[in-house]
């Protein structure tokens, strides 16, 4: 049996719990959710313009690509270069997988400069970008030369187009 000055410590200490409670549970509601976007608007945010995208996330990752396996001459003869440990491997991945959802960055609205040429070209881009994921998941220096060159190949076409003076760079590129 708890003596009276026990209970009395019980009755208090059970008060106090109640009124740090009760102050606590009244303070500011949390904020509401922020409302989902109308139908048919996106719920994303474009933080770096066209020529951002690229100097920032698209050419060093495609750099990293491009310079992973190949060969140089040199006064001792040809010397062939690849990825030689898990690393290495996982960085040109890595890389890769950067590029190929750049081309999805690259099909935004307000990016997007048409619905036709302008995503089958940024399609191009993911499409062999994801053939280098594969060469380097499966460590095959040999594919991942030439799925590098097809990427490459894919970048060329689209900079023919908007960047160096073909047909389609009379379009104004979208920047934000």
């Amino acid at each position: 049996m708890m003596s009276p000055s026990g209970t009395a410590r019980l009755i208090s200490l059970s008060g106090t719990a109640l009124i740090v409670v009760g102050i606590a549970g009244c303070g500011k509601a949390p904020a509401p959710a922020a409302a989902p976007p109308p139908s048919g608007e996106a719920h994303f945010v474009a933080t770096a313009d066209m020529k951002q995208l690229m100097a920032w996330i698209i050419d060093p990752s495609a750099d990293v690509v491009w310079g992973a396996v190949g060969s140089v001459i040199t006064e001792n003869g040809r010397e062939d270069f690849a990825p030689k440990t898990d690393e290495e491997w996982a960085a040109i991945r890595n890389a890769a997988a950067t590029v190929a959802e750049a081309g999805n960055l690259l099909m935004m609205p307000g990016r997007a400069v048409n619905q036709d040429d302008w995503i089958k070209k940024s399609r191009a881009l993911i499409d062999t970008a994801t053939v280098v994921i594969r060469a380097a998941e499966v460590k095959d220096a040999d594919t991942l030369f030439t799925a590098g060159s097809d990427m490459y190949l894919a970048c060329s076409a689209c900079h023919a187009g908007y960047v160096f003076g073909g047909p389609a760079a009379t379009q104004e590129l979208p920047s934000q």
